[in-house]
């Protein structure tokens, strides 16, 4: 009896959780209109978020083409770190990483539907006296940003249904 309860109580869970409209973080129910997409990004300048923007279309069925009807163009990217807060000797205690990216998207019209929108990342992270440890926290806050700058550009692309 034991046996048959677990993937009862499996099969129920699952059917509540698809049922609420449940879906795992990063993956988007995408228009067919707008699964072929034409990824620009100057190649004058190293990109930060190219890699995970990639990425995220490409797991959500979206094919990065030149012949696609819709051109998502990557303006700029910058990511900046301030101090946030200092001791009474000036020392920085907490320091703030903010990371923004400006895109485009427009159809093959040539028409901007989309134009010039900013997507903004921040976060902050304390000033570990470990140099070792503050630098690879550093690193790895950087990348997280950079994910959530790549979803926040995916989820208006894909407004555009």
């Amino acid at each position: 009896m034991l046996r048959l309860r677990a993937p009862l109580f499996a099969l129920i869970a699952s059917l509540l959780i698809s049922g609420c409209g449940f879906h795992l973080a990063g993956y988007y129910d995408v228009p067919e209109n707008l699964r072929q997409v034409n990824l620009d990004i100057p190649d004058d300048r190293p990109s930060n978020i190219e890699t995970h923007l990639t990425s995220l279309l490409e797991v959500n069925g979206v094919e990065i083409t030149r012949r696609a009807n819709y051109r998502l163009e990557i303006l700029d990217e910058r990511t900046r770190r301030r101090s946030a807060s200092t001791s009474l000797s000036a020392d920085t205690i907490e320091y703030e990483l903010i990371a923004t990216a400006r895109f485009s998207v427009s159809n093959g019209a040539g028409e901007l539907l989309i134009d010039n929108r900013e997507v903004r990342a921040e976060r902050f992270f304390n000033n570990n006296q470990n140099t070792t440890a503050k630098d690879a926290l550093e690193v790895e806050i950087r990348r997280q940003l950079q994910e959530q700058l790549a979803q926040q550009i995916v989820r208006q692309y894909l407004s555009l249904k």
